[in-house]
């Protein structure tokens, strides 16, 4: 089986936290729990979410503390803020406790095994870290040639594959337009994408139902993409389809969105 990576592609530029270790007197340990607790707060908070007022009552701590923590935990994907107000929920994929990437991977393995045996090609299973789509799990299909466009861990802006541009087309229009605006220097390295050009591809994602996307992050590849969002509405996860981009002609499109669509609905 012939395997076109993309590991080789540039990733997006780093964090500001990322640039620079600040020194922290309470160690290591302290640090830590810091974060728990916050990341506690969050998930007793639930879908309402806090604002950083109420995180930094909860917790005890000055509110630039909490604006670095939270900074953290979004950037990881553990959290969401929500659009361009101070108010946060936790990232929750599952009802049960635990990591909310391994609960993520261990509900739709079974899902993405069924779509790569049915299409032959790789499915991926993304989710929302921050301003960035983020690989949680890959499933290979049994076509010759498989196009794997990201690996497991890696980012890039949401819009730039095909479960990204799903998650950014299913959330409110005034976030969505929030997050285009915050990546518009980013997109540039994908083949030279612009904000208008994603937002054009959101509302077709939007009237269509489902996402298409091709010689972005990949030259030579295209995905089809579709969000799955929880009980109030709001895009939790995104699986897509790769290949090249002879394999994917209108029809065959539509035909991996109807299974994308059956197997989200089952969930």
């Amino acid at each position: 089986m012939n395997k076109i990576s993309t590991e080789g592609t540039p990733p997006r530029g780093r964090r500001k936290h990322e640039t620079a270790a600040v020194p922290d007197r309470d160690g290591g340990p302290r640090t830590l729990r810091r974060g728990l607790h916050i990341l506690g707060a969050l998930r007793r908070a639930g879908n309402a979410g806090l604002h950083v007022t109420e995180i930094a009552a909860q917790t005890g701590m000055q509110r630039s503390t909490v604006y670095r923590f939270l900074d953290v935990l979004v950037d990881e994907g553990y959290a969401l803020r929500d659009g361009d107000k101070p108010r946060y929920r936790v990232l929750q994929t599952d009802a049960d406790s635990g990591d909310p990437h391994e609960q993520a991977i261990r509900r739709w393995r079974p899902a993405m095994r069924r779509i790569s045996d049915t299409i032959g090609d790789s499915a991926f299973l993304i989710c929302r870290a921050g301003d960035d789509s983020l690989c949680l799990h890959r499933e290979l299909g049994n076509y010759p040639v498989q196009v794997l466009t990201v690996t497991v861990g890696h980012r890039q802006p949401l819009g730039v594959g095909a479960a990204g541009l799903a998650l950014l087309a299913a959330l409110p229009p005034a976030e969505a337009a929030a997050v285009i605006a915050r990546n518009e220097t980013a997109l540039r390295g994908y083949g030279g994408l612009t904000a208008a050009h994603i937002r054009r591809l959101v509302e077709s994602t939007r009237d269509r139902g489902w996402s298409v996307i091709g010689n972005t992050a990949v030259p030579g590849a295209l995905g089809v993409g579709m969000a799955w969002c929880d009980a109030e509405g709001y895009p939790r996860l995104a699986i897509s389809v790769s290949t090249l981009i002879d394999r994917m002609p209108a029809a065959r499109q539509r035909t991996i969105a109807e299974v994308l669509r059956a197997e989200l609905a089952q969930r």
